[in-house]
């Protein structure tokens, strides 16, 4: 036993002895080559499809090969997501193969997001915002015919124009206090896309000069991703009223004590104003609120009667048509009816009365409710963006 024992010991120390002369003699160290593994390049196809009118989902499917029940599989999974029912004519959809496997359908409903969905992995199916190569322009305009005439003859785009009035929709009643020579500003995103122009994305800042008084509003983001404007003090410019119920008319009667009436023949009090506008404009709520009356009101015709709030309650009469009944809750900018004629007129407008406290009041002199400030957590990061888009003007 021993002398096996010793014949071991032996055996493990002149191996040992091998090894360690072997890892400490750079002549007999085996040259290592570094192996760099290449991975094949991936053909990558795109093939795109518009919506025409007669398409649906599985006809769009199925002209990408899709089998059927796949394109059902689809519908449901995404439904949390997208309503794939719901596409638009002229939408276009776009399928990724790659080395001939289909792996991806997206799917552009509009300017800001495309939806995707993965073929590969259970038809998982994203949200993914579209990027943009953004430019920043800025467009000073005078209104020499009307807000709208003047912008469009300056080079600006009608989205362009109405995300405008839309920010200073609760400051400004432009049917009816744009006056020729008041000035407006725009600084904004200007998009374009492999290339080509593509539309225009965020107002940063706008300015409107009235008479002499000039309002302002800055974009800001908010830490979840939302955009709202304010004013240079941290104000929001979004108020609980907007300040008229429908956009470019004009005003054909005002708020007065005596005003000859063109069907009765006689001088009455109009206290209200009348909007006038062609037939079938959208007429909207000016504030959330309940409709406490929706129906027929005499010499009103088709009439619509909304309370806001203890304080506030709004009338829209001679509509043509109405869009909500009795006891229903709106929400501010919710169309509840359209322009007519119903009633004691003469032609189509809007007649809109505003009460306070249970008096009717001239609507374009109402004071509503200012809007909410920014927290003072939220004020320094509004401040430091004001800063960035100042520095771009």
């Amino acid at each position: 036993m021993k002398k096996i024992l010793l014949v071991f010991l032996f055996v493990v120390f002149a191996t040992g002895g091998f090894l360690f002369t072997s890892r400490d003699s750079q002549a007999d160290e085996p040259v290592v080559e570094e192996v760099v593994e290449v991975e094949p390049e991936v053909q990558v196809v795109v093939e795109e499809y518009v919506v025409t009118e007669d398409d649906t989902f599985t006809s769009v499917t199925d002209h990408f090969g899709i089998p059927y029940a796949d394109a059902l599989a689809i519908v449901d999974t995404a439904e949390d997501v997208f309503d794939f029912t719901s596409i638009k004519v002229g939408k276009p959809f776009r399928l990724v193969s790659e080395d001939g496997v289909m792996s991806r359908l997206e799917y552009e409903p509009g300017t800001e997001y495309f939806v995707s969905v993965d073929l590969l992995s259970g038809f998982v199916t994203t949200k993914e915002a579209i990027a943009y190569d953004i430019s920043i322009e800025r467009a000073e305009v005078t209104i020499r015919e009307s807000l709208f005439v003047s912008g469009l003859n300056a080079g600006l785009s009608e989205v362009l124009l109405l995300d405008f009035v839309e920010i200073f929709a609760w400051d400004v009643d432009f049917a009816t206090q744009v006056q020729v020579g008041d000035t407006y500003t725009i600084l904004y995103e200007k998009r374009s896309r492999d290339g080509e122009e593509a539309g225009v994305g965020d107002v940063l800042f706008g300015s409107f000069t009235n008479v002499g008084e000039t309002s302002e509003a800055f974009r800001f983001v908010d830490p979840e991703g939302e955009t709202s404007y304010y004013d240079p003090e941290g104000r929001s410019l979004a108020r609980e009223f907007l300040r008229a119920p429908l956009s470019y008319s004009r005003i054909s009667s005002g708020y007065t004590n005596a005003r000859f009436h063109p069907v009765v023949k006689r001088n009455m009090p109009h206290l209200a104003i009348d909007y006038a506008a062609p037939y079938g404009t959208p007429i909207v709520a000016v504030a959330d609120g309940m409709v406490t009356y929706a129906g027929w009101n005499g010499g009103y015709g088709n009439y619509i009667d909304i309370r806001h709030n203890s304080v506030y309650e709004t009338q829209y009469a001679h509509l043509s048509s109405m869009a909500v009944g009795y006891g229903e809750r709106v929400k501010q900018g919710e169309v509840i009816g359209y322009v007519g004629s119903t009633g004691w007129s003469t032609g189509p407008h809007l007649h809109y009365q505003v009460k306070v406290n249970g008096s009717l009041m001239n609507p374009l002199e109402v004071e509503f409710p200012k809007g909410d400030p920014l927290s003072d957590e939220l004020l320094p990061m509004f401040e430091e963006q004001k800063k960035e888009i100042q520095a771009q003007m």
